[in-house]
């Protein structure tokens, strides 16, 4: 019998997929399953692959899994160049560019959820006067720079600020000259019309966050640096982060730029100054993993409401939406993640890469199987996603039959259970209404006007635990309890699970889920209130009828 179930369950899991995307639930898994052994191995080796044929000289590597740091590995010498240097470490710090802007966006995020700033579509004027660009455009909505339109690169500003590289941080660069050069400049586009990526967008939005905080409630002379380190940085523990350089200089391993005749070099370390926000930040692969682990919601922090770093569960899904489509057609921004669809395990990757200096690092987050990763290489090179994206292609199979097969036998766990503990008990007493047993629905409901609903009575797989097969109109289902099915065992949920991926993307985004309303009576006729009947004898009921999508079907 055990056999046969496991054979039912996979046959199931076959027809599941031919429907949209879904994805098996998270759950703590062994990591020292071989399965997930030979993966690390296979990303250990393919990093020192790519790293020799790249001319990569050092590199780190941090993979999350939920709340835990599963893969973390430092590679190659401190500074290549100095033949007493010694190993790199998790610890050294180095530079993560425009991964900065990640932090940034969750400080717009979290100001907003504390009424500092309305809105993200106000005007940044209202917060920093001091701002002024000229436009072509001459309709004043067609003139408004908004923080969603700075965070999401639509602003229309050019891509970078008008000081060369050299003079950030130094008294050719100030806020001043750089406020008075941009007023006599153009913007490139209207705001909202293109998608034009910019620092020069990231800094001003990290600033005027600034002008805010200065305005509702704080005197320190810089507020976004301020917040950041006290908001997101001591917080979760990031203790070797920072904005400046001075604090850690002999902490920070070297950016290598490859010439491409065999010799390298370590180009200067400018300053950010002005422009910390769009890529000021210094960082470890040890906190940077630390970050992963709350970006994922799975920190503890994220339960406490009076914690700095503390996040509302929708702000984190805002932060890892969407804003505009790219013209490739695959692709679209964020605020401020590039979301980018890996058709080979059809799923959507959020990255946000960081290039400057000999410096290139890139975060990347697959949501569905909550993993995290932040590679980062010391030295220049071309990668864009810096080797995340093949890692990932190596994580996810392993990750989907190992939480696929731990569903599976979950189920097979609670049928076998279930069959064990069966017993009778022909006296009425107070019933656990979620413990109503699926067997009641079982059957053939119908109306006058030809629409028929059909449940089996089988039990499928995984994430679908403990659901009934269900055909409504010819299309198949799956039907599995209500989040509140104690107090509410008349509703259920069913999921299509057949749907071409063209009704996906027209109906739902995933799983294409709607709630049903069963009505019950007793054996004299009367319909039943849960709500208000705590004594029920589940031997003496039926079920009377169905409402599903609008229509009423009767048994």
């Amino acid at each position: 019998m055990k056999n046969y179930l496991y054979l039912f369950l996979l046959f199931t899991f076959v027809n599941l997929l031919n429907s949209c995307p879904t994805y098996p639930l998270p759950i703590k898994i062994d990591q020292n399953d071989p399965l997930l052994l030979k993966a690390y191995n296979d990303i250990d080796l393919y990093i020192q692959t790519k790293m020799k044929a790249d001319g990569v000289k050092s590199f780190v590597a941090t993979i999350v899994y939920m709340d835990e740091v599963v893969f973390s590995k430092a590679y190659g010498k401190f500074n290549y160049l100095d033949i007493n240097s010694p190993n790199l470490t998790l610890d050294h710090n180095f530079r993560i560019s425009s991964v900065t802007k990640v932090f940034t966006s969750l400080m717009m995020f979290k100001l907003r959820d504390q009424g500092i700033i309305n809105s993200l579509d106000d005007d940044i004027r209202d917060y920093f006067p001091e701002f002024k660009i000229k436009s072509i455009f001459k309709k004043k909505e067609e003139k408004v720079i908004t923080f969603r339109q700075l965070a999401s690169h639509q602003s229309g500003l050019p891509r970078e600020t008008p000081c060369h590289r050299n003079e950030f941080g130094t008294s050719n660069c100030t806020e001043k000259i750089i406020l008075s050069k941009l007023s006599k400049q153009f913007l490139i586009s209207k705001p909202t019309t293109l998608s034009h990526y910019s620092n020069l967008g990231f800094s001003l939005l990290g600033r005027v966050l600034g002008e805010s905080l200065r305005m509702k409630r704080m005197k320190e002379q810089e507020p976004y640096e301020y917040w950041i380190e006290n908001n997101i940085f001591k917080p979760l523990g990031m203790n070797n982060t920072t904005f400046n350089y001075d604090d850690i200089i002999n902490n920070t391993a070297p950016g290598l730029v490859n010439n491409n005749n065999g010799k390298y070099t370590i180009p200067p370390m400018t300053k950010s100054g002005w422009n910390s926000p769009g890529g000021g930040i210094f960082s470890t692969a040890r906190d940077m993993g630390k970050l992963l682990i709350h970006l994922l919601g799975m920190n503890n922090n994220l339960q406490d409401k009076t914690s700095p770093s503390y996040l509302k569960e929708s702000t984190l899904n805002e932060l890892f939406s969407p804003s505009n489509l790219l013209s490739d057609g695959s692709a679209s921004y964020g605020m401020p993640f590039l979301h980018s669809y890996s058709t080979k395990n059809s799923l959507w990757i959020l990255s946000k890469n960081g290039d400057l200096q000999g410096y290139a690092s890139n975060i990347a987050f697959v949501k569905p199987y909550k993993l995290g990763l932040f590679f980062s290489s010391l030295t220049s090179v071309s990668s864009i996603d810096v080797y995340t994206n093949d890692v990932i292609d190596i994580l996810i199979p392993v990750y989907k039959k190992l939480l696929e097969q731990a569903a599976i036998n979950s189920v097979i766990n609670s049928t076998t259970t279930s069959s064990n503990s069966t017993t009778t008990n022909s006296t009425m007493e107070s019933v656990d209404h979620s413990k109503i047993p699926h067997s009641l629905l079982v059957g053939i409901y119908t109306n006058n006007y030809g629409n028929k609903f059909l449940i089996l009575n089988q039990t499928t797989y995984g994430d679908y635990l403990n659901r009934l097969l269900v055909s409504y109109n010819g299309a198949s289902l799956v039907l599995n309890t209500f989040e509140l099915d104690n107090e509410y065992p008349y509703i259920k949920r069913i999921s299509f699970y057949n749907e071409s991926i063209p009704t996906c993307r027209t109906i739902a985004s995933g799983s294409n889920d709607e709630l049903i309303y069963f009505t019950f009576k007793d054996i004299n006729g009367t319909i039943i209130d849960f709500k208000n009947n705590q004594n029920i004898d589940i031997n003496n009921l039926f079920v009377y009828s169905v409402q599903i999508m609008g229509s009423l079907l009767f048994k």
